[in-house]
């Protein structure tokens, strides 16, 4: 009789269980993203069959396995337009994250291209596939030697093409030529 009895409870047991379900808890340490490489000081170069076409300098750079972080960087990025082959793009900013082709610079963001566009705002987006660069924030530039004024930013670096929501120029006809 203590057998069959033990042998019922196995089973309700084993019932029970069976629809149980079973929590598969991962370690906190291991959902960590933990970084896989960290440079100091660096400098990395992106390089094609011709030339150079990206120069990334920074204080410290961390890689993880989805992205990468930058701190107190600055990208030099060879730009192609229409106008001339052989520009370059200067974004630098605090804190810099790349995750696939996007780049993500978050403060004290300062565009360069040649010497005759500089853009300063506190976020940008810059797609490294489509050469587009956007943001929604408030932003000041020059343009030559013209101010401009504006909030959502969208510049397409090789068509040289810009838009603006709200934007306000101010062009020096003082200084230009007949």
């Amino acid at each position: 009789m203590a057998i069959r009895v033990f042998i019922f409870i196995l089973l309700v047991m084993s019932i029970i269980s069976l629809f149980t379900p079973v929590d598969n808890d991962i370690n906190e340490s291991l959902k960590k993203d933990i970084a896989l490489v960290t440079f100091n000081d660096s400098t990395m170069y992106t390089l094609d069959n011709i030339h150079v076409t990206r120069v990334v300098e920074s204080i410290k750079a961390i890689r993880y396995k989805e992205r990468d972080e930058m701190f107190e960087g600055i990208f030099y990025i060879r730009a192609k337009s229409k106008g001339s082959s052989n520009q370059a793009d200067v974004v630098s900013a605090d804190f810099i994250e790349k995750k696939g082709p996007t780049l993500k610079f978050v403060d004290n963001v300062v565009y360069n291209r040649d010497d005759f566009i500089t853009l300063k705002t506190d976020i940008l987006y810059y797609n490294l596939d489509t050469k587009i660069a956007h943001n929604n924030k408030p932003f000041i530039g020059k343009y030559y030697d013209d101010s401009l004024n504006g909030t959502s930013l969208y510049l397409d670096t090789e068509e040289t093409y810009f838009k603006s929501q709200k934007a306000h120029f101010e062009i020096d006809l003082d200084n230009k030529e007949q």
